[in-house]
């Protein structure tokens, strides 16, 4: 972890939950992996003070722990990307307010202040199932934690607490199938070492392994634990939990419906029910009034923020920008149909975790999640202004060659090889033979030129790949295609479009025997494109358009010294000089030196410059870290000058009478430093976007 990702964490933590826990923090985060004993001597604090920081990071998943099985010794170490998770809790709550209310909203707010909290104690905060004594709920935690219990309550305020209970389980249930919230499962606290120690020891005592083992044992033990951890990572195993974690099950007709408290998993080496969505329908208990005063065994399960989900929304928008940018407001639209179709799907950023239902059987391309031109078009119907936003083009002069994916298109084009040799070999027997044979042999020669050694599968997939540019549709969707102003053809157009981009913004796959025609998105492709783009931009407005050009070069060439580059650029050599030496000053270009001979001498020495997207998007990605440091640190030094007017401020006696109590400077200075703190925040807001892109996606 870098220095200033460091110093970023340690304010952000300090600046939500105090200097006690930051402390705390502060000698895991620098130290790294210390028992308790060695905390108590690093932060100077009493064995009281350390539980309670341990307690709270621990909660707020701040703190990773693990138990040795040898000494029984528990060790702790901070966990960075948790802390810096605290900057985007309210791009979280934002995102879940505009798309399913401001109730839901509220249930991820209570959860980030949580940490993780079980259904019974979320129902308890909401007022929807009587109290227990079961400890303090999530509504009192977060009231204790902000101070926001009034002199002389004995509970704590909600602002929801009039919401019915069937409104709190729906708005549960759906961020539930959402992805939005998760279950906890105890591999969530352990790091990824210890997880994987814990996996080989797992594995080891089920399979009964012991001692040195030959290599194929080697080899199925490293299959088996890379398995098991990603089971745990997909929270799909069932044992092995800390806190009672409950699986759901697919909601069984009718009006009532329970959540289970058995495993709806028990396959352990399938991989079709292991995918990025859950393939396990998460259902959050339904209303029961007769039911609510004594059922408990529903509210056991304990749920978490997932902040994976919530990447691969902010990276579905910024595709769904980059579209409106670069094609227009039409294809976004439909784009962004496509992606709200996908991210159903999709637990984490990179496809290829747990998913394996993306791809078709016998299909080895790994193109991830797929959806139908049908389903696309008829979740547009409702959207009448597509007409304006593309030309129409003919059907026949569609391409589709160019925008099926690379390795299904060099496999056909080594099909259609082997179809016009064995074509032109019956033509060369046909000409050459005086007279052919009574059962017309030569006809049947025809006939099998679509076979390959006699594969019946292979002859028929052959066949759709000949007939697919002709019929693209199921036979109940041909007729639409006539019709140039339906939704489905206009929608059928704008994906081609996307797909025919050169960012490939989708890749078409063909329809077969039992599925139509589809599309996907080769998300790591795109999400490389949209770090290229940021480093792009950053070079392009501190160097200028020049550096742009040499950076372009230099990707598409590789290594090459100034003469090339001058002659590629058309550039003279001293201006192309200074812009190459301030680059490689500032970390962005790399030099590699290459002696002639060994005496090395610079005169005898070719000079190469070369472009490593990886190295730039590290230097700048620090450099952020360290620009969002700079900006809390002068927001909180701003907010020290006028604290005693903030405190004033903030009185329940003056709050809505600034204007009577506060004197004039005090609301000068009031209002200028509430101007100052937005534009810092908003600042920092913006540098975490371009974080999400370089380091997230």
């Amino acid at each position: 972890m870098s220095q200033h990702a460091t110093e970023l964490c340690l304010l952000l933590v300090d600046d939500v939950y105090g200097e006690l826990t930051s402390r705390a923090f502060s000698a895991l985060i620098c130290y790294g992996r210390l028992s308790f004993p060695a905390l108590l001597h690093y932060t100077g604090l009493t064995p009281r003070q350390v539980k309670h920081s341990l307690a709270v990071l621990i909660q707020q998943h701040l703190a990773l722990w693990y138990t040795s099985p040898e000494n029984a010794a528990t060790y702790y170490e901070a966990n960075w990307t948790s802390a810096y998770a605290l900057l985007r809790s309210g791009k979280f709550v934002r995102i879940v307010e505009e798309r399913l209310g401001s109730f839901a909203g509220g249930i991820v707010s209570n959860m980030l202040l949580s940490g993780h909290a079980s259904i019974g104690d979320l129902a308890q905060a909401y007022n929807t199932l009587p109290h227990t004594d079961s400890g303090v709920s999530l509504n009192e935690h977060a009231a204790l934690t902000n101070g926001d219990m009034k002199n002389g309550d004995s509970k704590p305020q909600t602002k929801y607490h009039n919401e019915s209970a069937e409104s709190f389980h729906s708005s549960l249930h759906t961020l539930l199938e959402r992805g939005y919230l998760s279950p906890v499962h105890a591999s969530y606290f352990r790091s990824d070492a210890d997880n994987r120690n814990e996996a080989e020891a797992l594995v080891r005592r089920l399979k009964d392994f012991h001692g040195e083992l030959k290599a194929d044992q080697k080899h199925e033990l490293a299959e088996a634990v890379e398995e098991r951890l990603l089971d745990w990572k997909l929270g799909t195993d069932g044992g092995n939990e800390i806190f009672t974690v409950t699986a759901f099950e697919k909601p069984v007709k009718g009006r009532k419906r329970k959540l289970e408290a058995e495993p709806g998993i028990t396959d352990d080496t399938g991989k079709r029910r292991r995918s990025n969505a859950p393939n396990v329908q998460v259902v959050a208990p339904s209303f029961q009034p007769e039911e609510t005063s004594t059922s408990h065994k529903d509210t056991g399960a304990t749920l978490r923020v997932s902040y994976e989900k919530f990447a691969v929304v902010a990276r579905n928008e910024k595709l769904v920008e980059l579209v409106e940018e670069r094609i227009g407001q039409a294809a976004s639209r439909v784009y962004a149909e496509v992606l709200r179709h996908l991210e159903k799907k999709l637990k984490f950023c990179d496809p290829s975790i747990g998913e394996d239902d993306g791809c078709s059987e016998g299909d080895d391309l790994g193109l991830g999640p797929k959806v139908s031109t049908a389903d696309i078009a008829s979740a547009m119907a409702k959207l009448q202004d597509l007409a304006g936003g593309i030309g129409l083009a003919d059907p026949s002069m569609i391409n589709l060659d160019s925008i099926i994916h690379p390795k299904k298109r060099r496999r056909r084009l080594e099909t259609n090889g082997l179809q016009r040799h064995d074509e032109s070999s019956a033509t060369e027997e046909e000409e050459d033979s005086d007279s052919g044979d009574q059962n017309g042999n030569i006809t049947d020669v025809d006939n099998d030129s679509d076979e390959v050694n006699g594969d019946d599968e292979y002859k028929s997939e052959i066949k759709v790949e000949k007939d697919g540019d002709q019929k693209h549709d199921p036979p109940t969707t041909i007729s639409s295609l006539s019709n140039p102003q339906s939704c489905f053809f206009l929608t059928r157009q704008n994906l081609f479009l996307l797909a025919e981009h050169p960012y490939k913004f989708l890749t078409f796959v063909r329809r077969s025997h039992s599925t139509s025609e589809s599309w996907t998105v080769n998300f790591p492709a795109l999400s490389r494109q949209l770090r290229l783009i940021e480093l792009e931009n950053i070079i392009t407005t501190r160097y200028g358009v020049e550096a742009l050009r040499i950076i372009r070069i230099l990707q598409e060439k590789g290594k090459l010294d100034e003469k090339a580059i001058s002659t590629f650029a058309l550039m003279n050599q001293k201006t192309m000089r200074s812009i190459l030496t301030t680059m490689h000053e500032a970390g962005h270009l790399d030099l590699q030196e290459v002696p002639r001979d060994n005496a090395r001498q610079p005169a005898r020495t070719i000079f190469l410059w070369f472009f490593d997207p990886e190295r730039c998007r590290q230097k700048v990605l620090e450099e952020t870290y360290k620009t969002m440091a700079r900006c809390m640190q002068r927001a909180k030094a701003e907010r020290e000058t006028v604290q005693s007017i903030i405190d004033k401020a903030s009185r329940t006696d003056v709050v809505g009478r600034e204007d009577e109590l506060l004197g004039l400077n005090e609301r000068t200075a009031l209002g200028a430093w509430r101007e100052n703190e937005e534009k810092l925040l908003g600042e920092i807001g913006r540098l975490d976007d371009l974080v999400a892109v370089l380091r997230d996606f």
